[in-house]
């Protein structure tokens, strides 16, 4: 189902999950006042109504037993009035995360308070599995390196770890995850970007290796941290920028391609939460837009087809 430009994935009680397209912003900004994801998703759930969802029908309290029923009345439209609050629908759903305006994918919305609490507690735990697919290349600003510790760890299948660079990415087997781990800050001499600096908040990324094509690479990243721009920023203070990314990539990092590619390409792919009340693990994926996938095929065909085999 199509929300005005956002797909719908995902829909319950408790749950949204879209797809939300490149070029879109996800909230609205004193830059982009509407016509966001945000406004669209509100559009669909004012035309869609509210839902048949009531409060359980509970037995009274063992420790209401013997109070006067006027008592006992207050006691349970206090209890009705708790039950609405905490899983009747929100006024307006809840963003749990965000996606930057040229990144492509998945996001979550919680419907009721309880949901919303159940996501945020599993974004704070770091139990929150967000999977996004990404291509790089060699090359970044000179802004972008780290001006604090930053660490780029290889693990291998065996469980070793040996610490490496960036240039490793493109020997990697598809059994190494590389750990990238440096505080992100924002850099003071441009606020809209972020670099590794001595005043940032903790940000680790864990990263696989697809395929390579030289000169791209094809990656898995699996931010464990959520902090702002922690993808771009991290591949940066690598060496590395994500083909076609605007602020992170110099211009002229790639060889001109095939089909130029008109956004990064960054696409959060997959969501695995645990869902309420169920708590059962639920597992979304958003397909690669036709733009990354027209992209990879005359540009890096050799990624292209190792996506398919790895996409069965």
């Amino acid at each position: 189902m199509e929300i005005a430009d956002v797909s719908l994935i995902y829909q319950d009680h408790y749950l949204l999950i879209v797809n939300k397209p490149a070029g879109l912003v996800i909230h609205p900004t004193y830059k982009h006042s509407d016509g966001t994801m945000w406004d669209a998703v509100l559009a669909y759930l004012e035309k869609q109504g509210g839902d048949d969802w009531q409060p359980p029908l509970l037995p009274d309290d063992p420790e209401w037993a013997g109070a006067p029923p006027a008592i006992r009345d207050m006691l349970r439209n206090k209890r009705l009035e708790r039950l609405w609050k905490e899983d009747g629908l929100l006024p307006r759903p809840c963003l749990v995360h965000r996606l930057d305006k040229d990144t492509s994918g998945i996001v979550a919305l919680a419907r009721t308070e309880r949901s919303r609490r159940h996501l945020i507690k599993q974004f704070h735990d770091h139990t929150i599995g967000k999977r996004y697919l990404a291509v790089i290349a060699r090359g970044a600003y000179e802004w972008a390196q780290p001006r604090t510790i930053f660490t780029i760890t290889r693990r291998s299948a065996d469980g070793q770890e040996t610490p490496v660079d960036g240039k490793y990415f493109y020997s990697a087997t598809n059994t190494d995850e590389f750990i990238l781990d440096g505080p992100l800050q924002r850099d003071p001499d441009e606020r809209r970007r972020c670099i590794v600096g001595p005043d940032g908040q903790a940000a680790s990324t864990a990263v696989k290796v697809l395929a390579v094509e030289e000169p791209f690479v094809f990656l898995e990243v699996q931010p464990i941290t959520g902090r702002t721009h922690q993808i771009r920023a991290h591949l940066a203070a690598a060496g590395m920028s994500i083909v076609g990314d605007q602020m992170y990539a110099p211009p002229d990092h790639i060889p001109a391609t095939n089909l130029p590619l008109a956004r990064q390409f960054l696409h959060a792919y997959s969501l695995a939460l645990r869902r309420y009340p169920q708590n059962d693990t639920c597992h979304f994926r958003a397909a690669l837009p036709q733009d990354l996938c027209d992209w990879l095929k005359h540009s890096c065909p050799s990624l292209w087809k190792a996506w398919l085999t790895l996409n069965v």
